[in-house]
């Protein structure tokens, strides 16, 4: 919905009933409507001095009223479409002075609605008036030439809907008294008519959310507690609408007590236990309120335990900060019922996004515990309300602690394996005496805290996920713990100055990279760039290696490097992946069934990052330069064989890259083209034209065979010629083989060329068939049927059906294009057996074969 007008408008809510007609009564100004113009269908400018002369949709400016010889009066009719089904807030005819005779006179205006324009509107034959609308006084007193003439057209166009009517004309005219008066003529700008509407909201899908029920019937409902939500779907046809929705509730026998609300979840208070509530739903967007949804019912159940739930913690009694206990540190947590027997299990969530769970108690009144190990520091809460046995839920009890802050960070500088690795432990506990670490529920490693901060060393001994354990100690009392997990691995760890991302490394350009071990006694790297060929490099005393490595080719890379120990022993593989840009451009040529002269589509690109331009030569020829990277061009072979296409990438500093060289052959086989009767496709009994263009110099004949014949031709002086070939009846496609020849004998390559076979035939449906046992045949004289003639195949040149009975007279149906079958009427005159006789016109007029069909009439009676 469009906003660029809003602030023309005030703001307004139009609230409507359940039967509001969305085209009804105008609402207050809008704040997001749709704004716009109605369309003109059509308008006219009558004149007297022309009373036969139509003058249907003219351009400028419109007389009303008479100036020299002439006396005005125009039409409008507007198309209402845009305005179907929206809320009206303003509708505008208007228009304005353009030119007045004598300001000094007072203009009698009149706005009528008539019937529609149409193009033979004339003044001798204007629509007819049906409706005064407006009356205006303009000239002296007012704004003179220049007034604007605005009309609230929202009443006609309300009732305009009410007839059924899709569209409104305007007529704008001076009153009749004074039309003939030259001083009060004056023309006008062309009306237009502006509006602001706007689509209400519709709701749908109204059932009870919790529990999960349907919506209800006043005989057959279900029933809901203080709990209860209810829920409903709201749409708007304008989309950035963003409806909201609004439910009104109120017991079925105090419908005064009616309330409305914007959450799914209703008060309940006031309302007894046993109550029948009737509820509905509403759609409301910025402007307008759609009709109410269907009414739905539930019966109110609201006794719920009537005593709340104790909670009680030794751990975490207390929300005051800074807390006790710590993460990792468990604590229990008692709920009590205090002895009300109504309570039969607890419901209670740590609100901290975690799912609703529940506890039994260990008899109805009776307690229930719980175990919370909190995951973090800082404000903890849980909530906990008394469940009965019919799932009413007493009020929530909220439980506040605080949980101390004193779990240890960890940091962790992992090495590989074998190797020292560090662990840096910090803790804001104050009485920090010492923390440990456990490495996949290891034993513990302890050491001390200096300034609450402890470090130590670790040394994986495997590969693979580890969970780093850490605790936090007051002497010996774990006062917080902690969990990380890290992989460990001992892959070498690879990096490169150039091929590391993201740079762009090219073909033949060298670069390094630096293999670090993760490891014990590394004195050995094995790598390779998956070729298959795994070369070594030695370690130096560090157990590091430089490699220096140029790529030949360009691609996507991988180097899988390997530390090798003096044992022999491989680690586990590090692999970094690179592309190296080509040196050379890439190319790629479309020559498939291309023949000489014919256009070759050609693609040349480069991604180096000193790329400024495509250069590229066909067959020897001079070179073409594109100053882009990417480059799209055609080459025209003149010759059969192979022709070369060079293409190089033209650089920054203007030099060329090394060329990508392309052959393309093209065959000395002759092209071959083909004319059917309709179009490039063979027809079943008809005759289909080939031409040969010989590609091979010097041609003299060409020997072709079709139809399991071998045919000669000669070739013409422009190296063509062309053949029939009459098709015969059957199934598949028609399959030309030709090769030119020489005077001396030698023979082209050979070009195999189909065409698709069509099928003229008529298909027909018989009501009177003959394979029915004697005296059982169908119909009988006087008894109407109808053939039915399909046009499977070359449907859209099927202009017509021509079929006769026996001898009688040829008839003519026209093809229906729309029908499954295009049928044709036929009363027998005479039982027994009778031959139908059909065949179809095309758009050359020429016809397909005649089919006959058999039928047989029975000696069924005719009603009288």
């Amino acid at each position: 919905m469009h906003r660029t007008v809003r602030a023309l408008l005030s703001a307004a809510v139009a609230a409507l009933s359940a039967t509001t007609v969305l085209v009804g009564l105008p609402a207050a100004p809008a704040q997001a409507a749709n704004y716009g113009q109605l369309p003109l269908s059509a308008w006219s400018y009558t004149d007297r001095a022309q009373p036969t002369t139509p003058n249907p949709n003219p351009a400028g400016d419109f007389l009303i009223g008479s100036s020299d010889e002439h006396t005005g009066r125009a039409y409008f009719t507007f198309d209402l479409a845009p305005l179907k089904g929206q809320v009206l807030h303003r509708v505008t005819f208007y228009t304005s002075e353009r030119t007045v005779n004598d300001c000094s006179r007072v203009a009698p205006i009149e706005v009528w609605r008539t019937r529609q324009v149409t193009e033979t509107t004339t003044w001798q034959h204007p629509p007819k008036e049906l409706e005064l609308l407006a009356e205006r006084s303009y000239g002296k007193g007012v704004i003179c030439p220049g007034a604007y003439l605005g009309i609230d057209m929202i009443p006609a166009i309300q009732a305009a809907f009410a007839r059924g009517e899709k569209k409104l004309t305007i007529e704008v005219r001076i009153n009749a008294t004074a039309e003939g008066d030259t001083g009060v003529g004056r023309t006008m700008t062309q009306a237009r008519m502006s509006y602001a509407a706007n689509h209400a909201p519709r709701v749908s899908g109204l059932k009870l959310k919790y529990p999960d029920a349907g919506c209800g019937k006043p005989e057959k409902h279900p029933t809901a507690g203080n709990w209860m939500r209810v829920q409903a779907t709201v749409t708007d046809a304008d989309p950035n609408d963003h409806p909201q929705i609004v439910y009104a509730y109120w017991p079925v026998n105090r419908p005064d007590q009616r309330k409305e609300s914007s959450s799914p979840s209703l008060d309940l208070s006031g309302l007894e236990d046993g109550t029948v509530v009737a509820w509905t739903a509403q759609g409301r967007d910025y402007d307008d309120a759609g009709p109410w949804g269907r009414t739905c019912y539930f019966t109110v159940d609201t006794v719920a335990p009537a005593t709340s739930p104790v909670v009680s913690s030794k751990k975490y009694p207390s929300e005051d900060y800074p807390g006790t206990g710590g993460p990792g540190v468990p604590g229990t947590f008692v709920f009590d019922a205090a002895g009300d027997v109504d309570t039969v299990g607890f419901d209670w969530t740590l609100m901290d996004n975690s799912l609703l769970q529940s506890v039994t108690p260990n008899h109805p009144g009776g307690r229930a515990k719980i175990t919370v190990t909190p995951g973090t520091w800082g404000p903890g809460r849980l909530q906990v309300a008394a469940r009965d046995a019919a799932g009413n839920r007493g009020p929530w009890v909220q439980y506040r602690y605080q949980v101390r802050n004193t779990a240890p960070f960890a940091e962790i500088e992992m090495n590989g394996v074998g190797l020292t690795s560090h662990i840096t432990l910090t803790s804001q506990a104050a009485e920090v005496t010492g923390f440990g670490y456990a490495v996949d529920g290891g034993p513990e490693t302890r050491v001390p805290a200096v300034d609450r901060q402890g470090k130590g060393d670790l040394v994986f001994t495997g590969t693979g996920y580890r969970t780093v354990l850490s605790r936090a100690y007051a002497g010996n009392r774990m006062i917080g713990s902690n969990s990380v997990q890290l992989h460990v691995t001992d892959a070498p760890k690879v990096t490169s100055a150039e091929f590391d991302w993201p740079n762009d490394p090219v073909e033949g350009v060298a670069g390094s990279f630096t293999f670090t071990p993760r490891t014990t006694n590394v004195v050995s790297y094995l790598y390779g760039f998956g070729d298959g060929t795994q070369h070594s490099v030695d370690a130096g005393a560090d157990g590091t290696a430089a490699l220096t490595w140029t790529p030949q080719k360009s691609g996507y890379f991988t180097i899988t490097v390997y530390s090798v120990d003096a044992a022999g022993n491989r680690s586990q593989a590090a692999q970094e992946s690179f592309s190296v840009i080509s040196a050379r451009p890439t190319v790629s040529v479309n020559a498939i069934g291309a023949h000489v002269g014919d256009p070759i589509s050609v693609m040349a690109w480069s991604n180096r990052p000193d790329a400024a331009g495509i250069v590229y030569s066909f067959d020897g020829g001079p070179q073409q330069t594109v100053d882009s990277s990417y480059a799209n061009f055609d080459v025209v072979g003149t010759h059969s064989g192979d022709s070369v296409l060079k293409v190089w990438v033209k650089l920054t500093d203007g030099t060329l890259s090394p060329p990508t060289e392309e052959i393309i052959h093209l065959a000395d086989s002759p092209k071959v083209t083909a004319q059917g009767p309709f179009g490039t496709d063979a027809v079943m009994g008809r005759p289909v034209s080939f031409t040969f263009t010989a590609a091979q110099e010097g041609a003299t004949i060409f020997r072709y065979t079709v139809g399991g014949v071998q045919q000669t031709v000669p070739a013409g002086p422009d190296g063509t010629a062309t053949v029939t070939y009459e098709v015969p009846d059957g199934w598949g496609d028609v399959t030309v083989a030709v090769a030119s020849v020489t005077a001396d004998g030698t023979v082209s390559d050979t070009s195999t060329f189909s065409m698709p076979l069509r099928n003229p035939n008529v298909e027909v449906f018989n009501p009177w068939p003959t394979d029915l046992p004697p005296g059982e045949a169908m119909g009988g004289v006087g008894i109407p049927g109808q053939f039915g003639f399909y046009a499977w195949d070359l449907s859209e040149v099927t202009t017509k059906f021509l079929w006769s009975v026996d001898d009688g007279p040829v008839q003519e149906v026209l093809y229906d294009p729309w029908a499954w079958e295009t049928v044709a009427s036929y009363t027998p005159e005479r039982a027994g057996d009778h031959t139908l006789h059909v065949q179809r016109e095309f758009t050359d007029g020429s016809r397909s074969p005649l089919v006959a069909v058999p039928f047989r009439v029975g000696n069924e009676v005719a009603p009288a």
